[in-house]
């Protein structure tokens, strides 16, 4: 129907007929031009309502449904909860629309680039159907265009019920153009998210953030990429430890460069001894040090294990190696308890000589950003990996099933099938964590990671989302029912404000000053819009909805 009456259109050009007339002058005809707008910026900070011009009605999800592809509608009441909207930016004027009920993103059915084709709500899998540009018209409204296939969000035939189909199409290319496709958008004033907690002091500057807390005194010690190691006593002003720190204090042959270069104590330090060779020349303080990426703990028995990655450079694959230390203490002494996972995906570089790292060539997987976790049966695991095939977990010996005191935190067994794949997503996905936590009865898993891209300030399209499982194999699965492994996840937390690509996060139990607390609080890091992009530490508590799923509050 759609085409036979643009098609009438075309045949009735000059005719003053419909909203596709032009008049006759002078004995001739002018033919109008829709106005296509002009490209621009739309805002992050809140939520807002997309209004369909011709219908009146605004744009939310049929039925509120919060499954994967459900079909987006429109309804008459602006104010319900899935008509609210937030714009991420993913740079070039263009955007992700992210529903604030539901937290998927808006795209086309099957990515299709047909005209007609329907749109719906899907996990951010990194498709460019999920984009979008933004032309402001001359009447205020705007035209929204599908990057991936250069058609316009509209309601089909100005239908004004709520059983109107959206879908995309192209936009005329004569007469005053359909005002179908025109949107107005309005600020609800209502943030898209929660702000992160105000925190201050020498140590909030930190990538790849880990919490924990003292179990005797309940400090709050945090853990970041670049041995960075900084502590509190009211999760508000973080101190990084130095020669005359109150807590954590190291001393100049512990310290080394790390002190004079970067003014704090490293997490570990001086270098181990079986890090040499790891990076030529080594990558951080002008060649003096190795760097020491994403640290993440378990606490045990009086004794704490610290997981670490180091990539091995110079390298043009995924060439890694996770350690493992352990301490009596939250910031050390560390003992050097060798390595527990490596990688060295690059087939066409040889395998170092000597190779004390156990370095395997062909592996598929990266061995970073490792986070170890324990079951409710007290069993340990570690979950880690990246962009090269996805998220792997492997079970590892706890204190109940060692086979002896010294095989402690390493893996039960070294038969790599066994180490399960868990969520995949071949447009970026790193840094996962995963949190047991018991709701309503059910022992849930719940799996945090950011995905796209990180480390480039304000240009950043890094965000968090999360899934969970029953068990801590899996499967996982998001809000909407998508498998992890084929690139689902719900977003957590998003480009927001001066908040700029919340990631490279952790969750732990705050206990309070008085060890008495019991609340589940996120920890992350994000680039702050405020001050030229500097990677700063952010932390929100997480509640849960009805139905089990964190936000951040």
């Amino acid at each position: 129907m759609k085409a036979f009456i643009i098609a009438l259109a075309a045949v009735f050009a000059g005719m003053a007929i419909g909203c596709g007339g032009g008049g006759s002058t002078g004995g001739g005809t002018t033919t109008t031009t829709p106005d296509d707008g002009t490209l621009t910026t739309v805002g992050d900070i809140y939520g807002y309502t997309l209004k369909n011009a011709a219908s009146g009605m605004a744009l939310g999800i049929a039925g509120q449904s919060q499954t994967a592809g459900a079909s987006l509608a429109q309804e008459s009441d602006a104010t319900a909860s899935d008509a609210q909207w937030h714009f991420i930016p993913m740079n070039n004027n263009q955007y992700n629309i992210e529903n604030l009920l539901t937290h998927q993103l808006i795209g086309i059915s099957n990515a299709s680039s047909a005209s007609g084709a329907q749109a719906v709500q899907w996990a951010d899998n990194g498709t460019a159907d999920h984009l979008w540009e933004f032309y402001l018209l001359t009447d205020g409204n705007y035209l929204i265009r599908n990057v991936n296939s250069g058609m316009y969000l509209e309601d089909a035939n100005s239908n004004t019920t709520s059983t109107a189909t959206i879908d995309q199409a192209a936009r005329a290319g004569s007469g005053t153009g359909c005002t179908c496709q025109e949107w107005t958008l309005t600020s609800t004033g209502n943030a898209a998210y929660p702000a992160p907690k105000t925190v201050s002091g020498t140590g909030v500057f930190v990538h790849d953030p880990f919490m924990m807390q003292d179990p005797a005194t309940h400090t709050y010690w945090l853990y970041g990429t670049h041995q960075t190691l900084a502590y509190s006593t009211d999760m508000t002003t973080f101190t990084y430890t130095t020669q005359s720190s109150a807590d954590g204090a190291c001393s100049a042959a512990v310290g080394t460069a790390w002190l004079t270069v970067d003014q704090h104590c490293p997490i570990v330090g001086p270098d181990f001894a079986s890090w040499s060779g790891l990076q030529t020349p080594p990558s951080d303080n002008n060649g003096i040090n190795i760097d020491m990426w994403a640290p993440s703990l378990l606490y045990a028995n009086g004794t704490y294990y610290l997981y670490y990655a180091i990539p091995y450079e110079p390298s043009s694959g995924a060439e890694a190696v996770i350690g493992l230390a352990t301490a009596t203490t939250p910031f050390g002494p560390w003992t050097d308890e060798g390595y527990v996972v490596t990688s060295w995906t690059n087939a066409t570089s040889a395998l170092p000589s000597p190779n004390p790292w156990g370095f395997t060539t062909g592996t598929t997987w990266n061995a970073i950003d490792p986070a170890p976790f324990a079951d409710a049966s007290g069993n340990w695991w570690l979950v880690f990996g990246s962009w090269s095939d996805g998220i792997r977990v492997l079970q590892l010996q706890s204190p109940s099933n060692a086979t002896s005191a010294s095989t402690v935190g390493q893996p039960v067994s070294t038969d790599t099938s066994t180490w399960t794949k868990i969520a995949y997503r071949a447009n970026g996905e790193e840094g996962p964590f995963i949190y047991p936590y018991v709701f309503n009865g059910t022992q849930y898993y719940y799996y945090f990671a950011p995905i796209n891209t990180c480390c480039s300030g304000i240009s950043s399209t890094y965000r968090t989302i999360v899934g969970r499982s029953t068990s801590p194999t899996g499967p996982f699965v998001d809000r909407g029912g998508l498998a992890l492994t084929s690139g689902g996840g719900t977003i957590l937390v998003s480009s927001h404000s001066n908040i700029y690509g919340p990631g490279g996060g952790s969750v732990f139990t705050d206990t309070g000053s008085d060890g008495n607390g019991s609340t589940p609080t996120f920890v992350y890091h994000y680039y702050d819009g405020n001050a030229n992009g500097t990677p700063t530490l952010g932390i929100n508590q997480l509640g849960f909805t009805s139905d089990g799923w964190p936000y951040i509050k």
